[in-house]
């Protein structure tokens, strides 16, 4: 989301659309099934899962990496800080009951929203290490970078705890500094807090989790932002291959005393199962039911309720000797097959 690049002073939201796709990539950020199988193209492709122990979801339940098998993992992707998807990888090792890893270039999407108004500087070369003992993980981001060419430099540090129990989990973050600056700008986009508690009971899932952020955007006049959110679902799986659902999510940004409020009711469907034991396909839909709505007071923009927002998306995962090669397949929202374009969002893992 690579927008605003204006030196005149900017509002955050400037259209309903990239409203409606801030208020979503930061409700979204903590809603996240099976073991060791891992990426972005994984998550992304099971919409609306709940519960998904993957090498991406320990960003937000750090408890994940005790139901991990050690590995290194890859995430194919662009080399720039704005790139998406973004390169990134790192492992996890276990001894004694013991956990730990470190991760390379995984950067906050909330902060990645955020500053990308005024083209501030993302998050640099960020790393990202991980401890756990027992039940508990806990996991540190840190980030810091400056360019005297453009006067440009970010500081970042964000904090993560997760507890997992039997038939349920707790999972926290705080996103303690995240200033960014240019020229006679400067950008403050924390505290930025998230919790977050998942429970089973039998063939159902339950989640729910609540986020605030407090930040600050001085652009020829400085701009307090305040953000809550609010996110509850459920998942039905009748076998475990597929599961069924529907969430409620809301989201509310404040701007200089104006309101961009956001409201959802998707309904998804998924299924993930081996076609054959080298090979696992997966899919879902993705859709708005009845809610759905976006008004917009910042950027004086009239509501917009429940326009179509259909969403399907599939997957490949390879497996042999410890190896998965994960990735999406272009045709779920393309239609068509396309040998330059089969696979996206690719990864690379190795369990040992």
């Amino acid at each position: 989301m690579q927008v605003f690049a204006s030196k005149m002073p900017v509002s955050l939201f400037k259209s309903p659309i990239t409203s409606a796709m801030l208020v979503a990539a930061v409700s979204a950020s903590m809603f996240t099934f099976s073991e060791a199988e891992a990426s972005k193209a994984r998550i992304g492709t099971l919409q609306g899962a709940l519960g998904l122990v993957d090498t991406q979801t320990i960003f937000s339940q750090p408890a994940y990496i005790h139901k991990l098998s050690p590995y290194v993992t890859y995430e194919f992707g662009s080399t720039s800080a704005t790139g998406t998807p973004k390169a990134e990888g790192g492992f996890l090792m276990s001894r004694d009951g013991k956990r730990w890893g470190a991760y390379l270039g995984h950067q906050s999407a909330f902060q990645n929203v955020l500053r990308s108004i005024g083209t501030y500087q993302r998050q640099d070369n960020p790393v990202d290490l991980f401890y756990g003992q027992d039940n508990w993980g806990a996991n540190l981001s840190l980030s810091n970078s400056e360019d005297e060419n453009t006067g440009m430099k970010q500081t970042t540090i964000i904090g993560r705890f997760g507890l997992t129990r039997e038939v349920d989990e707790f999972f926290g973050q705080i996103e303690l500094l995240a200033d960014a600056e240019k020229p006679n700008n400067k950008f403050r986009g924390a505290p930025v807090l998230q919790a977050g508690y998942l429970r089973r009971m039998d063939d159902l899932t339950f989640q729910g989790d609540i986020t605030y952020a407090d930040a600050n955007h001085d652009n020829a006049g400085s701009k307090k932002l305040k953000f809550t959110g609010i996110n509850l679902a459920m998942n039905h799986r009748p076998v475990a291959e597929i599961y069924y659902g529907v969430g409620f999510e809301w989201g509310a940004l404040e701007e200089e005393g104006k309101k961009l409020d956001s409201m959802a009711l998707p309904v998804f469907i998924g299924v993930e199962k081996d076609m054959f034991s080298w090979m696992t396909v997966r899919g879902s839909v993705r859709q708005n039911v009845f809610i759905g709505s976006v008004k917009n007071e910042i950027a004086a923009g009239k509501l917009q309720r429940n326009l179509n927002n259909t969403t399907v998306a599939a997957g490949l995962g390879f497996k042999h000797n410890g190896f998965t090669f994960d990735g999406a397949l272009a045709a779920a929202n393309s239609g068509a097959l396309n040998g330059t374009t089969f696979l996206t969002t690719a990864s690379l893992t190795y369990n040992f």
